[in-house]
């Protein structure tokens, strides 16, 4: 099968062989395709090896024979996004998890429409845990993966003045202000209609939604959560914090 100029977002790169790339693309059309791209690791090739870096838009021409396709042609599309530090790894940690919970070769527009708004929010001001939970959240939710969170287990409404347990099969269950792990109805609510929770509930929500995927993902777990802290947790000022401890990187 032959495609032309097909929009994609570089998910993840490895070298092939002595002079080609591997590469893994979420495409607009055909989902996750595996391709091969030869010939790239010359001096010459350097623009070629930035436009296929990991979160890096572009349109692509493929040949798709079997798993394994082969780059033909690919160009940047505008505009062009660079991202460092805690912006790029979170944004690494939105691509594991679309590589680890998402078939191959299963087109899902909605799949590559909600990646590639989440890409632009990292080039925004916007809150990094929150953009990560966010994400966590549409992506489980897109996939089938947790329960509705817009009333409780018993399918009770939910109430802004009282707390909830995050039960990570069943859902929202009744709880008490005070108990470890509860849950405001506000921030519930809040979380649904995609409004920022709380400091607090992010970090609450941030266990729920990473128990919820460990269960897909089984023992694989995304290899960048051994690499990133906890960004609901604020950063001491450098003042207080003791010289061997290091802000926190990531709300992974």
């Amino acid at each position: 099968m032959r495609v032309e100029w097909q929009p994609a977002l570089v998910l993840h790169k490895r070298a092939y062989r002595e002079t080609s790339l591997q590469l893994e693309l979420l495409t607009r059309d055909y989902g996750i395709v595996c391709l091969v791209a030869k010939g790239v690791s010359g001096s010459k090739k350097h623009i070629l090896r930035a436009q296929l870096q990991p979160l890096q838009h572009i349109k692509v021409s493929f040949l798709l024979k079997s798993e394994m396709g082969t780059l033909t042609q690919s160009e940047p599309m505008p505009p062009p996004l660079l991202f460092r530090g805690e912006r790029l790894m979170a944004g690494l940690y939105l691509n594991e998890l679309v590589l680890k919970l998402c078939p191959r070769h299963d087109a899902d527009n909605e799949l590559y429409e909600l990646l590639k708004q989440a890409r632009a929010d990292l080039a925004s001001e916007m809150d990094l845990a929150w953009l990560v939970r966010r994400f966590e959240r549409d992506l489980i939710q897109h996939l089938g993966y947790i329960t509705p969170w817009a009333f409780t287990a018993s399918g009770a409404a939910l109430q802004p003045e009282l707390y909830y347990r995050l039960h990570d099969e069943l859902g929202l269950m009744p709880g008490r202000a005070g108990d470890p792990g509860v849950i405001s109805g506000a921030d519930v609510i809040a979380f649904t209609a995609d409004n920022m929770p709380s400091r607090e509930a992010l970090q609450r929500l941030r266990l729920h939604l990473h128990a919820v995927i460990s269960q897909h993902i089984g023992r694989s777990l995304p290899r960048s959560w051994q690499m990133i802290s906890e960004l609901s947790r604020p950063a001491l000022p450098a003042s207080v914090r003791p010289p061997e401890e290091t802000p926190p990187d990531l709300a992974g």
